[in-house]
């Protein structure tokens, strides 16, 4: 279980990374952020804000791109589930 806040904080650190860490931490602090949050709808709405907050990151790391790709994997997959 993880807060927005801690969940940027890792985020953070990814982008930081040089070289350039493995997607699977990311996924990891996702899933973590998203787990505890009741229902599909609510988590959908819950990763738009991670979505948005990420994207106010640091967008000259080489991870950003890779960190936005999960993030819109994770939001197919909830759109996938609501149908």
């Amino acid at each position: 279980m993880a807060t927005l806040d801690q969940t940027l904080q890792v985020f953070r650190a990814l982008l930081e990374a040089d070289p350039p860490v493995a997607i699977g931490e990311a996924d990891e602090a996702i899933w973590a952020y998203l787990v505890p949050i009741q229902g599909l709808s609510a988590q959908a709405e819950a990763l738009e804000v991670l979505r948005y907050k990420a994207a106010e990151l640091d967008g000259t790391s080489a991870f950003m791109p890779r960190l936005m790709e999960d993030l819109d994997r994770h939001k197919e997959r909830l759109s996938e589930r609501a149908v």
